[in-house]
């Protein structure tokens, strides 16, 4: 078991891609989790809870060191029981994709905001000296879908000089996409149904995701910016070793969580020897 708030596993940590990420996020000061362990097995779950018996709610995602072929297993919040059913999913995968997987356990004092109770979640991809792009998605959806590509509700294109000005009162002017109606409705519906397969109630469900697409609320935006947009531009040492790096934000119980910062090489990976890249 590694432990994120130890200086000896740092190195070994830094493997993985989120786990890198999140130290990125910590690193730069931005609003993220307290602390997180990347548990290999389900003896190392059972010392985690012996250590911290009081713990009832966790954060659970998946990661594969970097450079192989993601797990493809979906985070999730659990608690005492289901970090056992989660590790157990994670081994299956490595078993028949044959790499090696871990799942990393966020930690903050209290319960996790469920994935489809989230305020909305931010994609802020810096394209350095270039633009600033920023894919948003809303209420009741979470940051995979905006990393995998596979939903987006608005879309905003900053040119670099212009993102120090930005705040609520202009965006505006830089959005390119907002989502219609009719495609929202197929947005929710798919979301929806994916959550009742794996278990949760339709009714708790459709009541947590807005039936109309409302946007962004000035007050998340401002705080994004704030926290994380700003922050970020002024990240020259990333700037000077990468042309593209990307923080997610997510709105959680009305304030700004960032649980990692993408590097390119966290968003390749290499199957039978292709490269190959997923956003």
């Amino acid at each position: 078991m590694l432990d994120g708030n130890k200086v000896n596993d740092i190195k070994e940590i830094s493997r993985y891609g989120k786990a890198k990420g999140y130290l990125l996020a910590k690193r730069y000061k931005l609003p993220t989790y307290s602390n997180f362990f990347i548990i290999e097995n389900e003896d190392e779950v059972q010392i985690l809870l012996d250590t911290y018996k009081n713990q009832r709610d966790f954060c659970m995602r998946s990661d594969t060191a970097i450079g192989n072929i993601p797990i493809g297993v979906g985070g999730q919040n659990g608690n005492r029981e289901t970090i056992f059913e989660y590790i157990r999913r994670i081994k299956q995968k490595e078993n028949e994709l044959g790499t090696k997987g871990v799942a990393i356990i966020y930690w903050n004092n209290g319960k996790f905001c469920p994935t489809y109770e989230t305020d909305g979640c931010f994609y802020l991809n810096y394209r350095t000296k270039e633009e600033l792009i920023i894919d948003y998605i809303g209420k009741g959806w979470d940051g995979s879908y905006l990393s995998h590509g596979s939903a987006c509700h608005e879309t905003y294109v900053i040119p670099w000089e212009d993102i120090l000005f930005l705040d609520d009162n202009n965006r505006m002017q830089y959005r390119v996409k907002v989502v219609g109606q009719r495609e929202y409705n197929e947005l929710r519906s798919a979301r929806v149904n994916e959550l009742s397969r794996k278990g949760i109630s339709r009714e708790e469900v459709e009541k947590a995701i807005p039936y109309k697409y409302s946007g962004i609320k000035n007050d998340y935006f401002r705080q994004v910016v704030n926290q994380v947009i700003i922050p970020m531009y002024d990240s020259k040492d990333l700037q000077r070793h990468y042309k593209e790096y990307i923080p997610i934000a997510q709105i959680e119980n009305g304030k700004v969580l960032v649980p990692e910062v993408i590097l390119p090489e966290r968003l390749k990976y290499k199957e039978k020897g292709v490269e190959s890249e997923g956003r």
